[in-house]
């Protein structure tokens, strides 16, 4: 009996040994013993179970019975949590019951860390598990299979073979790899210390998720902090398996948390060259603090080699379910370049800064809000920063900023407040409110909700609104858009006094006051600049004491009225009647003051400071209809009707003259004309009749006005093309819009009109919404005379407008004599893409991603379509044409015409060309060209743009080449980054 049971023990022995892969790496190389992994655990909790193997390792030992070592852990364990471990294929244990010996996708859980390979060994004598693959027969090109994957509280470690104490939580690997934020780290060797720290000898650091990754950082020896960062002694870069002569002596590559922004890191710049201005350049280098999990900042630096420099901060914050925003801010100090202007011109240096900040709620409370959108830049820094990567932003000449902040109460009280500022880069000018609004929100003071059942005096409705504000501006006085009459002067310190701009502006004056100088030729940028200089209406903030005087001057504002809407009503079953009355007013805190200066032949006009209300009333009635016309086809044809709708809409509008108790207007002597010799008034001195508050207008007396309308659409109904259609017959729009509006005053006084200009307008979409057209048009139907003199002409070109229609004045009818075309505008538009002629090729829905990074970006990519390259589509092309028409009175007509072409093309999925050109029929050249070559690369992004044209503005043709490492979540989306520089060289 004792022998067979000695037998029995050597065959179970050998036959359990006999599964062993020839090849063991740690045990060959002398890693075996103690190696100081620990005491072997206790033997007390044991239970037997039979385990069957399968026929992937065992030959004649696969229902062989063996004994398992229970996973319930004993009180004098030294471990921390219960050793859970399965296999596909066998588990064995050997006959001393201290090793186990597990194969085919075998897996073993111990607290947080989870270890998966086609073989893993557990002894329980030394606390340690060793696991390897194991050689593949099925399948050429993959020699191992089921390499051991490393888990650690949500870190992936994939390896060749791994040793792994469970007492001292030390480890040793062999060839690991490793995701650490978006880098990833490899190893020949690496050794893990008890604090989840790496050791790799012979390591790679890099974004590429290849296995033989495009470029990495190659170091003899790397450290890998736990979920902090990335430290390496010396390194070079590889790039394609190539080492290059690039590298540091040490290297720090923070790791972000998953749950922060980021981590605090270096931030690497570019260089390039901008040869007509600043020279060579290093910029957008800096620093990145990461705050905490909300709040993340960066400060960047840039320095030119002609002296100029610049700072700024940028800064992203967010709070999931709340709020998210940037902000940011820029400093630049340029220094003049002689060859960028006219070298005659002594140039200054240049402070620009720029201040945007952009804030949006998450919108979890609907009776509160709060936004931001602000753009605060001065009236350079478009023009003297060339780095500026939005050429539209590059080309702009105003922006607009806005804070607001609302609160409704229990649905009827609404309040906001708000700042706004907007911006004029070419003159200079700058408008500042401090704004607010309390409404209450129209109801029936009769009648409660709960009990209205439809009857008609329910419609009775009144409400109330006040809003108002502080109200600062730069200028002088307020600008002067109109032809005066009168000379206009102030009256300085030394009681002299200075004459006002006041005459009209010419075309062409107007034409250069309102371009972007970087439109202009040089020539025509001297003009504009002599014009400013002539005009000169604005304040310049350089101190602070400027500032103050400028907000000493503002005005507070507040603006009352109380709608009431009557109950409507129908007319002969078919007209509806909408009568409403409308009470208003305005209280000012600044009044203007009108005085005759005989010296000077001018008025002069100064502000008074106190409280001074105003008020107005109107009433008014409108009267709308709908009348339908449909025409049937007969006959087989897909054409089966034509609707036309036809809606007429007629409203009556008075209000009173406020200007007869002189209450808000004030009649001023403007102008006499002495005898040279005697001294006396050869006419009768003019008076007319001026506002006294700031803003109000014109005196225009009252106002009994009929307006009318009509709108027109047309649609067709056609037989579907093919029998199985879901519908029958399918109705197209033939005619979106075409509408005719004006007005006629009957109670005009004076120089002003009866009849309003007549205003049209029509849009539609051909083809199935390929091509978008949009129509507009203003007619004048009043006849223009020439100015007497040959000086009043060239000061008004536009002539004097009569009280005689066109018609009338030319003495026959046709529809040239109806009225005179002042505006136009004829905008022609089309975008083509594969899905245009094949809706099978649009892009499949994106379902919601569980990352919320990925979620995030995908917004941003859709919210700026023109930032990235979207190589899933083929091709892309947009055409459209544009046309401005605009003339004032005898004036010669202004015509703008410009014809643009955007698009791009995939050479190969790889390879994509894109292009943007266009034409301008006024100066008769092509407008700012570009050409840019994108390839994709992986984990690279290749782009080269050309700007053979740069447009009439200071820019020559210039190109820019890129090669940058790409995010791995924008690989992810199949888009690269767009980079619109227009420096010279660089990446």
């Amino acid at each position: 009996m004792k022998f067979f049971l000695i037998v029995c023990s050597i065959f179970f022995s050998i036959s359990a040994f006999a599964q062993f892969p020839s090849i063991d790496p740690l045990r060959r190389t002398g890693t075996g013993g103690n190696n100081g992994f620990g005491q072997p655990l206790p033997e007390n909790t044991r239970k037997t179970r039979t385990v069957t193997g399968n026929k992937l390792f065992a030959e004649k030992q696969d229902t062989v019975k063996v004994i398992i070592a229970d996973s319930l852990k004993s009180k004098d364990s030294s471990l921390q949590s219960t050793v859970k471990y399965t296999a596909q294929d066998s588990t064995i244990m050997e006959v001393d019951g201290k090793t186990v010996h597990l194969y085919g996708q075998a897996k073993v859980t111990y607290g947080d860390i989870e270890l998966e390979a086609d073989y893993i060994r557990l002894d329980w004598g030394k606390n340690e598990i060793f696991a390897h693959g194991s050689p593949d027969t099925t399948k050429q090109g993959e020699k191992v299979k089921g390499k051991p994957v490393f888990s650690q509280s949500g870190d992936k470690y994939n390896t060749d073979t791994i040793r792994y104490n469970f007492k001292s939580r030390k480890a040793i690997i062999k060839n690991i790899v490793t995701q650490q934020g978006e880098g990833f780290v490899q190893g020949e060797k690496v050794k893990k210390d008890p604090q989840d720290n790496l050791y790799l000898v012979h390591a790679k650091y890099t974004t590429c998720n290849l296995k033989e990754p495009h470029f990495h950082i190659a170091a003899r020896k790397i450290k890998l902090v736990n979920k902090k960062q990335v430290i390496s002694g010396p390194f070079n870069f590889v790039l394609s398996g190539i080492p290059l002569p690039i590298g540091l002596p040490f290297g720090f590559f923070p790791v972000p948390k998953k749950k922060e922004i980021g981590t605090s890191g270096i931030i690497m710049g570019s260089y390039g060259e901008e040869p007509r201005n600043r020279g060579f350049y290093f910029r957008d280098f800096g620093y990145y603090f990461a705050i905490n999990e909300n709040i993340g900042a960066k400060v960047l630096a840039q320095i030119y080699s002609k002296g100029s420099y610049g700072v700024g901060i940028q800064s992203s914050y967010a709070k999931r379910y709340k709020y998210a925003g940037n902000l940011s801010f820029q400093y630049n100090y340029n220094k003049p370049v002689a060859e960028v202007l006219d070298p005659t011109t002594t140039q200054t240096a240049a402070k620009d800064f720029s201040l945007n900040w952009s804030h949006s709620p998450a919108n979890k409370r609907p009776d509160r809000s709060f936004s931001s959108s602000v753009n605060l830049r001065s009236n350079g820094f478009n023009r003297n920063n060339v780095n500026t990567a939005d050429v539209s932003n590059y080309l702009s000449s105003s922006s607009n900023s806005s804070v607001q902040f609302g609160r409704t109460f229990a649905q009827k009280v609404v309040t906001s407040a708000g700042l706004n500022i907007s911006q004029n880069f070419t003159t200079g000018q700058m408008d500042a409110s401090l704004n607010y609004s309390i409404g209450l929100n129209q109801f029936n003071p009769f009648v409660p909700e709960k009990k209205m059942i439809g009857r008609w005096f329910e419609s009775f409705r009144v409400g109330f609104n006040v809003n108002g504000g502080y109200q600062a501006t730069n200028t002088k006085v307020n600008s002067i858009t109109s032809y005066s009459e009168y000379k206009i002067v102030r009256q300085l310190a030394d009681g002299t006094y200075e004459s006002i701009e006041a005459k009209p502006l010419t075309n062409e004056e107007i034409r250069l006051r309102d371009a972007n100088p970087l439109t202009l030729s040089l020539e025509d940028r001297a003009g504009q600049k002599a014009l400013q200089e002539r005009l000169n209406n604005v304040r310049k903030i350089n101190s602070l004491s400027a500032l103050s005087d400028i907000l000493a001057d503002g005005q507070f504002r507040t603006t009352y009225s109380l709608p009431i809407t009557l109950p409507n009503f129908k007319i002969a079953r078919y007209i509806n009647f909408t009568p409403s009355i409308s009470l208003r007013g305005d209280i000012f805190t600044q009044a203007l003051s009108y005085e005759y200066i005989e010296s000077q032949n001018a008025v002069r006009i100064d502000t008074v400071k106190g409280f001074f209300p105003t008020y107005q009333t109107s009433v008014s009635g409108s009267m709308n209809t709908r009348i339908y016309g449909t025409y049937q086809f007969k006959g087989k044809g897909r054409l089966q009707a034509i609707r036309h709708t036809l809606a007429p809409s007629i409203s009556v509008s008075y209000a009173p003259d406020f200007t007869k108790n002189l209450f808000d207007y004030k009649v001023v002597r403007i102008d006499e004309v002495r005898d040279s010799v005697t001294g006396v008034v050869t006419r009768t001195a003019l008076n007319r009749l001026l506002p006294r508050y700031p803003s109000l207008g014109a005196s225009a007396g009252a106002s009994g006005s009929i307006g009318f309308g009509i709108t027109n659409q047309l649609e067709a109904k056609v037989r579907s093309k093919s029998d199985t259609a879901a519908k029958a017959f399918e109705k197209i729009s033939l005619l979106d819009n075409f509408g005719i509006n004006g007005s006629y005053n009957l109670l005009a006084i004076g120089d002003s009109m009866n009849l309003s200009n007549i205003s049209m307008s029509a849009n539609t979409n051909l083809f199935k919404n390929l091509i978008n057209v949009n129509l507009s048009g203003s007619f004048d139907p009043y006849y223009y005379t020439q100015e007497s003199t040959a000086e009043l002409r060239a000061l008004n070109p536009a002539g004097r407008i009569t009280r005689f229609y066109k018609v009338a004045e030319s003495g026959k009818f046709s529809l040239g004599n109806l009225a005179t075309l002042r505006s136009a505008n004829i905008a022609i538009a089309t975008r083509l893409s594969p899905e245009t002629f094949d809706k099978s090729k649009a892009k499949p829905k994106e379902t919601k991603s569980t990352d919320p990074a990925m979620d995030a970006m995908k917004k941003f990519v859709a919210a700026n379509p023109e930032l990235y390259v979207d190589f899933s589509i083929p091709w892309t092309l947009s055409l459209s044409y544009n046309l401005n028409y605009s003339k004032q009175g005898l004036a010669i007509a202004q015509v703008t015409q410009a014809v643009t072409v955007q698009g791009d093309f995939s050479l190969t999925p790889k390879w994509k060309v894109g292009f943007n050109t266009g034409w301008d029929f006024q100066f008769k050249a092509a407008t700012l060209t570009n050409v840019s070559l994108h390839r994709e690369l992986h984990c690279w992004d290749m782009s080269f743009n050309w700007t053979p044209i740069a447009g009439n503005n200071l820019r020559s043709s210039n190109y820019s080449f890129d090669l940058r490492v790409r995010s791995t979540l924008l690989q992810e989306l199949k888009v690269s980054r767009r980079r619109q520089t227009y420096g010279q060289g660089g990446f």
